[in-house]
C-alpha cells in the first residue's frame, strides 16, 4: 500500500513556503475557504492570490493525496502489471493527483494538468518537480470548455465534480470519455452529495462504454437506499504546517470519500468489497459487502477459522475474495 502521507519533500516545501509567508493573509484566506465551505460553496473559489493558494494547499493537499492514494491503490489492484505511461488531470488544483498517482504508478512518464486557476497552476509548477513524471506540461482551462482531447493511459479527477451542478456531469463524462484510453478515477468528498456525483458520473462513464473495476464489483446499479450512501475513509498525519494553519491538536485527521474507477476494455473487479469498517466483536466480526448479487451483511465467527482470519485483517474500502469467507453466516 501506498503511504497516505504526502511525500517529504512536498511537505517541506510547502513548510518553507508558510515560513516565508504572512500569516494574516494566509488565516485570512484560511477562514474564507472554512466559510465557504460551511456555506455549501467550493473552496477553490476563494483562491485568488498566492496566499490564498498556500492556504489552500497546506490546509487541503494532505486530504486529497491521502484519499486520491487510496483510490488510486484500490483500483491498481484490479489492474495488476498496469504500466500507465501518461496521465491527464483535469481540475488539477496545486497538482495532488498526479503526486498521488506518480507515487502509485510510477511508470507514468508524461502528464497533462488542466486548472483555470492561475495561483492554483502556479504553485502546481513549483510543486511539479517533486512528482517521478519526466514531462509535465500545464494547461489554463476550465473543464466545461475542453477542447478536442487524444486519448491517454489515465484519466484522474479529484475534488472538482462538486463544483458542477449533478445533472451536468453525464455531459462532462461524454465529453472526457474520448480521452480514457484505459482508466479513469474520479474522487469526491465522502458525503451525500459527493456520492451523488460519483454515481452521476458512474452511469455515464457505463454508458459510454467503459465497466467499473472498483469500489463496485459490478456494473449493475447501485443497490444502497434508504439515505446510504458509499464513501469510504484513509486516516493520515498531519504536519506542522498542517497543524499551524488548521490550529489543530490532534496529530493525524480522517479524511471521508467516496470514488469511482472505470476501464476501457477487459475489467475483473473484485468478486466483493467492504463498504463500511469491520465490526470486531469478541467471537465474531461482522461486514457489510457489496457483491455483484447486491449488499450482503455477513458474520464470521471465530470457529470459521481461517475466515475469521481474513476478516479480521479487513480495511474498509477493501476488495473481498466472498468465497473465502464461506464460513461466514449472513445477517
Amino acid at each position: 500500500m501506498t503511504s497516505p502521507n504526502l511525500p517529504p519533500v512536498v511537505v517541506a516545501q510547502l513548510e518553507a513556503l508558510l515560513h516565508s509567508a504572512k500569516r494574516a493573509p494566509l488565516r485570512a484566506a484560511h477562514e474564507a475557504m472554512s466559510a465557504r465551505y460551511r456555506d455549501g460553496g467550493h473552496t477553490r473559489d476563494a483562491v485568488g492570490d498566492a496566499s490564498g493558494a498556500l492556504a489552500y494547499a497546506v490546509a487541503r493537499m494532505p486530504a486529497t493525496y491521502a484519499a486520491c492514494v487510496r483510490a488510486f491503490d484500490l483500483a491498481a489492484e484490479r489492474l495488476e502489471g498496469w504500466k500507465p505511461e501518461t496521465l491527464l488531470d483535469l481540475g488539477a488544483g496545486p497538482g495532488t493527483a498526479a503526486l498521488a498517482a506518480s507515487a502509485v504508478w510510477p511508470t507514468i512518464a508524461r502528464g497533462t494538468q488542466v486548472e483555470p486557476n492561475a495561483q492554483l497552476q502556479a504553485l502546481a509548477k513549483l510543486l511539479s518537480a517533486a512528482v517521478s513524471i519526466a514531462a509535465v506540461s500545464h494547461e489554463t482551462n476550465d473543464i466545461n470548455r475542453l477542447p478536442a482531447l487524444a486519448p491517454v493511459d489515465l484519466v484522474t479527477l479529484s475534488y472538482v465534480l462538486a463544483e458542477q451542478p449533478v445533472d451536468a456531469v453525464p455531459g462532462l463524462m461524454a465529453r472526457i470519455a474520448p480521452a480514457i484510453g484505459r482508466l479513469i478515477v474520479i474522487v469526491e468528498p465522502g458525503t451525500p452529495a459527493g456520492y451523488a456525483r460519483i454515481l452521476a458520473a458512474r452511469d455515464a462513464l457505463i454508458a459510454a462504454g467503459l465497466h467499473v473495476v472498483a469500489p463496485c464489483p459490478h456494473d449493475r446499479a447501485c443497490p444502497l437506499s434508504g439515505g446510504d450512501w458509499c464513501h469510504f475513509a484513509v486516516r493520515l498525519s498531519r504536519s506542522s504546517a498542517h497543524m499551524q494553519l488548521k490550529e489543530a491538536t490532534v496529530p493525524f485527521e480522517d479524511e471521508k470519500f467516496s470514488f469511482v474507477a472505470a476501464v476501457r476494455g477487459e475489467a475483473h473487479p473484485a468478486s466483493g468489497r467492504l463498504i463500511g469498517p469491520a465490526a470486531i466483536e469478541k467471537g465474531f466480526v461482522d461486514l457489510k459487502l457489496c457483491t455483484p448479487a447486491g449488499l450482503d451483511s455477513r458474520r464470521v465467527r471465530k470457529r470459521d477459522g481461517a475466515a475469521h482470519k481474513t476478516a479480521k485483517g479487513l480495511d474498509w474500502g477493501d476488495a473481498v475474495d466472498v468465497q473465502a469467507l464461506v464460513g461466514g453466516e449472513r445477517t
